[in-house]
Order: C-alpha cells, then structure tokens, then sequence
C-alpha cells in the first residue's frame, strides 16, 4: 500500500454490499488486482474477493504464503471506490503468486474462438 491507497496484490478488508444473486458480498479479503495507473487516474481499483468456499475451479486459485486464508475469485473482479468504501489494509501477496494470478486472470478475457 502506498500513502493509503492499495496496490497491486494488496490485500484489503471491505465491504462491497449491496451486491445481488450469486456474487460476493458482506466484510470479505479482496485483493487489489489492477495495475497502479487505474487508481493514480480514477481514484478506484480492480479487485478479486477471496473467499473460503471449497470448490475445484480453474479460476478459483488458492492463497499461499499468506495470513490470510481461502481462494481467489478471478472470475468475479470487481471495480470499487475503496475510498467510499472504508477498506482496512492487511497484507501483501508475494510477487510471485501476484505474477501466477495476473498469468491466470487474463484467460478470463480470451476470445471462445482461440479454444
């Protein structure tokens, strides 16, 4: 975290509720996924909810080498104000595993027809 704005692989305590159906919600982990530039510009950030529901997933990866427990949502990024939403920061991931997760959350954006 640099003067109190999360960054990249920045884990943050926050509530992003109101959501609806089948996205997550309520006080959770999210990790701050987008690269420094989105928040310098736009004063908001891309983030990836962290939860401890077991499920085999491609884009459910799990956390290692952290306090902090369970998987990393990459199918369910969010965009949020972290400022209108009060977040406490808690740790960050180590570059590494950052490096595996933004491998792994770019699939999410390929073309169906490179399958």
């Amino acid at each position: 975290m640099v003067n109190g704005v999360p960054t990249q692989g920045d884990i943050v305590m926050l509530n992003a509720d109101p959501r609806k159906g089948h996205e997550q919600h309520g006080y959770r982990p999210y990790i701050c996924m987008s690269h420094r530039l989105v928040s310098d510009y736009a004063n908001i950030a891309i983030f990836a909810p962290v939860s401890n529901t077991a499920r085999k997933y491609p884009f459910y990866v799990p956390l290692e080498r952290t306090e902090t427990t369970g998987s990393v949502l990459l199918d369910q990024l969010v965009t949020i104000d972290y400022n209108a939403r009060k977040f406490r920061y808690i740790e960050t991931v180590p570059l590494d595993y950052l490096r595996v997760l933004l491998d792994k959350v770019v699939l999410v954006f390929q073309p169906n027809f490179l399958n």
